[in-house]
């Protein structure tokens, strides 16, 4: 009964939005509210593909928390609106959302929410927070949006998201996810590994138990062997990341490899994380979203993928320098499962033709700090 009220009420009082086409779309504005860090990075390639499609258009992004991190210094938003999330307050998020539009001089033509953003107040954000037609990912809320797109599992996350791209008249190739720094976060992350790694060894960073709360933890002694072998065998100093809740559980992991490596769980932010990846050599790293990260610096890495999670919706399939481990599918998981098929051995060997495939090098890690470094700050008025 409320949505076909705001429905009937937006029909009297707003213009047509039959007679907008795709081609017309001046003012983009993209809803970003399920702000787990993989959600945030796999919906990054769309701002690309939509600037590489159409320059002209300006993109603005209404998030909160995690969102605002990650897309401080993207080079392909024009506006990271900051507001209480919709989910929580829906009344504030639309009071916000407007105000701010409003001192940004910004009209959006259209309003587009992606595949992870499924709620039904994220919707009535795009209906009461701003003008403009609606498009993209909603299942319960459908007739709200007048370009309505159903997620299909037989893409992986990042493309079903770029369908967005086609509903403004873009057909989108293959985009990879792109996080962006500044040089004070560079300067950040340089100061971290200056202690960490003072004889500029190869550089390994370890990424242990999200914070998520998934089954994607694996056994303390094959981590151990796996990080001897690093520093033994290929002269790796050693670096564990992760947020303050993983610095426990990356101490035990520590001392059990004989106390090798430096910890910098809790000590960065996402944009100066970013940085220590793309100045480091090589990552072994749990199914986290610090591995989304990596994979958007695109960081050599082991990933240590779940059997549970089908692999096409989260995981780097077909990408160059990423070997991914897994074990056979299966539809639950069984008690203190911790990733139990794969073997340290397996890891050794992923981890050895990279470092043979992608030797380390200098040129190598200013090649991916210059790709992803910033001179813009959405935050800064």
């Amino acid at each position: 009964m409320l949505l076909r009220s705001l429905l009937s009420v937006e029909r009297v009082f707003r213009k047509s939005v039959a007679a907008i086409d795709a081609a017309g779309v001046k003012q983009v504005l993209i809803l970003e509210y399920q702000v787990p860090l993989g959600c945030c990075v796999h919906l990054t390639p769309v701002y690309e593909a939509l600037k590489c499609c159409r320059p002209e258009i300006t993109i603005s992004v209404a998030t909160y928390g995690l969102g605002v991190q990650l897309l401080r210094h993207s080079t392909y938003v024009d506006h990271v609106i900051e507001t209480p999330t919709p989910t929580v307050d829906l009344k504030a998020a639309v009071l916000s959302l407007r105000a701010q539009l409003k001192a940004l001089n910004v009209e959006p033509d259209c309003v587009l929410t992606g595949a992870s953003d499924q709620r039904t107040r994220i919707a009535l954000l795009a209906v009461l927070g701003a003008g403009g037609w609606r498009g993209g990912f909603n299942l319960k809320a459908a007739t709200l949006y007048q370009r309505p797109l159903e997620y299909d599992a037989g893409f992986s996350l990042i493309d079903n998201n770029l369908r967005l791209a086609g509903v403004v008249g873009c057909q989108a190739d293959a985009f990879e996810p792109r996080v962006f720094f500044s040089q004070k976060n560079a300067d950040s992350a340089r100061a971290l590994l200056a202690e960490a790694n003072p004889d500029g060894r190869p550089l390994v960073v370890m990424v242990m138990q999200g914070s998520g709360g998934q089954a994607t933890g694996w056994h303390t002694s094959r981590f151990s062997q796996v990080i001897r072998h690093a520093a033994e065998r290929h002269g790796c100093a050693v670096v564990y990341a992760g947020t303050a809740s993983d610095a426990a559980g990356i101490d035990e992991i520590r001392e059990a490899s004989g106390g090798l490596g430096t910890s910098i769980a809790g000590r960065t932010n996402v944009t100066e994380l970013a940085a220590v990846l793309a100045m480091s050599d090589v990552m072994v790293t749990l199914d986290t979203g610090t591995m989304h990260v990596g994979r958007a610096m695109k960081t050599p890495m082991v990933v240590l993928g779940p059997s549970w999670q089908k692999p096409l919706e989260w995981l780097p399939l077909k990408v160059a320098n990423v070997r991914i481990l897994r074990g056979a599918d299966r539809d639950t998981v069984p008690e203190n499962y911790k990733l139990d098929e794969i073997s340290a051995e397996s890891v050794i060997g992923a981890l050895d033709d990279l470092l043979r495939v992608y030797a380390p090098s200098v040129e190598a890690r200013k090649m991916r700090v210059e790709q992803s470094l910033s001179l813009i700050d959405h935050m800064v008025a």
